[in-house]
Formats: C-alpha cells, sequence, structure tokens
C-alpha cells in the first residue's frame, strides 16, 4: 500500500517583527487601553478615585480661573459632559484614553506657564480628562436616567460655589472638601462591611428604596435651613447612590440616551449661571428637580428604572 502524501502546506509570509500589522495596532491600542492597566476592584477603585480627583481639582481651579463664567463650574460640566458622551456612545475608547489622560496633565501643567486665556486651557484640560475617564468604565451602560448618579454629580459640582450651604457655617475649604470626600469614601466602606458581616446583599432591595432615599435626601437638601439638616441629607444621598443597582445589559447607543447624559451637566451648568442672581435658591431649585425625577423613580412604571434586576453589587460608585 503506497503511503498517502499530502500536500505541503501554504507558506505564511508575515513582516519583519514577527506578527501582522493588524495584530501588531491591535496590540499597541489596547496597550493605550486604560481598563488594561487594572482589573476587577482595582478598577472600581481606580474610577471612584479618578472622578472624585475631577470634581474637587476642576472645580478649584475653575473658581480661581473662571468665577466670572458660570461660577466656575464651566470645566467640571465640560469634563463631565465628555465623560457621559463617550459612555453612551456605546463605542470602545481604546487608544484615546492615555492619549487624553496626557493630554490633560500637559494641558494642567501649562497653567503655571501661560497668562493669557488660562480658562480655554483649563478647557481643554477637562475634556481631556473626561475621555480618560470613560475609558475607566465599567463597560455596561447604566440606565438612560440615573438619578442616584445625577445627584453624586450636582452634590460634588456644587462643593466649591459661594453660595453652597457648608460655607454658611464658617467651615474652610478644606473643612467642606473633607466632608464631601469623608462620605464619598467612607459610606460605601461602611455598607460593604456591614453587607460582609451579616453576609447579605443590600443592593438587592431593587431600585425603589433607593430612590425613596434620594428623595428624602434631595428635599433635606432643597429645604433645610440647618447644617444637620444638610449633613443627613448628603448622607442619604450617598447611600442612595450606594445602593443603586447596575444591571448589565447590551449596550444600545441612541440620541435617547445621549440626551439624558448631558440633563446632570445641564443642571449644574443652570446652577452656576442662576447663582450668581439667586444665591443659594439656585442651587435649592436643582435639589428640588432631582426630588422630582426620585419621586418618579418610585412610581411602578417608572421610566426611569430598568426592567431586568440584577445582584451583583459594586461597593464603589462613580461621582456623577
Amino acid at each position: 500500500m503506497s503511503e498517502l502524501k499530502l500536500p505541503p502546506a501554504p507558506l505564511r509570509v508575515t513582516p519583519l517583527g514577527g506578527a501582522a500589522p493588524e495584530a501588531r495596532r491591535s496590540r499597541f491600542l489596547g496597550a493605550l487601553d486604560g481598563r488594561r492597566f487594572v482589573r476587577g476592584g482595582e478598577l472600581s477603585a481606580l474610577r471612584q478615585l479618578d472622578a472624585l480627583a475631577a470634581w474637587v481639582l476642576l472645580g478649584w481651579l475653575g473658581m480661581r480661573l473662571g468665577w466670572s463664567v458660570a461660577s466656575g463650574v464651566l470645566p467640571v460640566v465640560i469634563w463631565w459632559s465628555v465623560r457621559s458622551a463617550c459612555q453612551a456612545s456605546g463605542r470602545p475608547l481604546r487608544g484615546w484614553g492615555v492619549a487624553g489622560l496626557w493630554l490633560a496633565m500637559l494641558a494642567l501643567a501649562g497653567l503655571s506657564l501661560v497668562s493669557a486665556a488660562p480658562l480655554g486651557l483649563l478647557l481643554v484640560a477637562a475634556g481631556a480628562w473626561g475621555v480618560w475617564s470613560a475609558t475607566l468604565s465599567d463597560g455596561h451602560p447604566h440606565a438612560p436616567m440615573d438619578a442616584p448618579r445625577l445627584a453624586m454629580g450636582l452634590m460634588m459640582g456644587s462643593l466649591w460655589l459661594s453660595s453652597q450651604w457648608c460655607l454658611g457655617p464658617g467651615w474652610t475649604d478644606g473643612q467642606a472638601v473633607a466632608l464631601h470626600l469623608g462620605l464619598m469614601t467612607g459610606l460605601p466602606l461602611l455598607v460593604l462591611a456591614l453587607e460582609r458581616l451579616c453576609g447579605t446583599t443590600l443592593s438587592t432591595m431593587g431600585p425603589r428604596p433607593a430612590h425613596g432615599l434620594l428623595l428624602a435626601g434631595a428635599l433635606l437638601m432643597a429645604m433645610a435651613s440647618g447644617t444637620a439638616g444638610h449633613v443627613c441629607g448628603m448622607l442619604l444621598l450617598v447611600l442612595a447612590g450606594t445602593l443603586t443597582e447596575r444591571r448589565p445589559a447590551p449596550p444600545t447607543p441612541s440620541p435617547s440616551a445621549l440626551a439624558w447624559g448631558w440633563v446632570g451637566p445641564a443642571l449644574l451648568l443652570g446652577v452656576g449661571v442662576a447663582a450668581t442672581r439667586w444665591g443659594p435658591g439656585a442651587l435649592q431649585a436643582a435639589w428640588s428637580v432631582v426630588a422630582l425625577l426620585a419621586l418618579a423613580g418610585t412610581l411602578p412604571r417608572s421610566p426611569f428604572r430598568q426592567r431586568t434586576p440584577s445582584f451583583a453589587h459594586h461597593p464603589w460608585r462613580d461621582a456623577s
């Protein structure tokens, strides 16, 4: 019996470097993806720290360099808008994250070197930072209108306003920042510790209790006249954001999702513009809007709630 001879395998010619151009390009862009640097809980912590740093630093620089434009909140509005738009688009930002981070750092470093139009350079830094922040997203699209996330953004974005309630009792800027950062980081960790101690997951309660907490917190922020009432309102807002469920779903980019993502930045911009004339009343009106959204979220068939529940708990939250 004669042996069966197979035809020789076709030769595969690869360019110098040992890999096809498509493979090298994929590895290069993957190395520039912000989510490739960390995994799991580290990514969640980095996402939280990045958002808090953006709220505090951009807000502080906005008050120093652009207080005459929308009360200094414009850099925060730009960062929030860019991040929301990139997340709502549903498109991967591979290769753009680190580029945005480098551009933001260069623009922030250049603020001390230029004397003309520093606010414009700050806005460039804010937009580039927003692109980087979007690459740290967990990859799960959020509800089209997430009222707890909007409340977190409004609370942190209005931190440096001169009409902010916590500056009324004579607190220093450092004390006000410490209060906000302490609540945003300490309360989620406390909830996580209680869950591990009790062996339960509070996020399985569903969205309605979280919206109820948000409603109570927003009403306190809108109507309370004392420091204790405002602190309690902040506690309820952060607790609502901590307990808000995230329901993974297939990305469904749409113009409506992009428009809803800009509701929070538009509300903050409105507060900054109106604060020069209305004072504290501008922020109180904004919290009244948040209270209405939270009330709508408690309805049985609310458009602000997703349909499919998920019991996966994420202990750290984004600030917007």
